[in-house]
């Protein structure tokens, strides 16, 4: 049975951090390996970044890093594309984001199944920081399934770390949570 949640134990972070590197590093080759020399893709910003896993028993089949934007701190697609927060958001950055090709998730509605409970542990986590608003870097194969979910593109495409090119993109929160409201409401 498929279920989300928050990674506590240092255990289950290096599992994240191993398996980010694969994917990133060594088959996407989005990060540069020069950087991770220890097979591990962990930041700085990970040390205080909520880390997300969706798993099918023990196997974990996907997972995503919010970073919650400390006081005036600038998060990474902030950084990368010269962004600049208005002073009434507050703002998380949704960072490597993957669903893992998996025998549990084998179909395009069981990776829809896991992006929906990794996206509902997240929910949590915004009503607990009051995030309004969310940020990340998405490259043109992912572009897409962002503006599904709300996403807007807020600036050009530029080079990240020197290998992908990335845009980013925002999401306003509570339009997010207005547009399920009218939803519901028309049924």
């Amino acid at each position: 049975m498929l279920k989300a949640k928050i990674l506590e134990s240092e255990r289950e972070k290096s599992e994240l951090y191993s398996v980010r590197y694969k994917v990133f590093v060594e088959n996407e080759k989005t990060v540069p390996a020069e950087e991770y020399p220890n097979g591990l893709l962990k930041d700085k910003c990970d040390e205080h970044a909520y880390h997300i896993g969706c798993y099918e028993d023990d196997v974990l089949v996907g997972f995503f890093s919010l970073i919650v934007k400390i006081k005036d701190e600038l998060l990474e697609v902030e950084q990368t594309h010269n962004l600049v927060s208005k002073h009434d958001e507050k703002c998380a950055e949704v960072m490597r984001l993957v669903v893992l090709d998996t025998p549990y998730t084998n179909s395009i509605s069981l990776k829809g199944n896991v992006l929906n409970l990794l996206f509902d542990r997240l929910k949590d986590i915004i009503i607990s920081e009051e995030i309004t608003h969310l940020l990340l870097q998405s490259r043109e194969k992912s572009k897409k399934m962002y503006e599904r979910i709300g996403f807007l593109q807020v600036g050009d495409y530029k080079l990240y770390r020197g290998t992908s090119y990335q845009c980013p993109m925002k999401l306003d929160v509570m339009q997010v949570n207005q547009r399920i409201v009218n939803i519901a409401n028309n049924k």
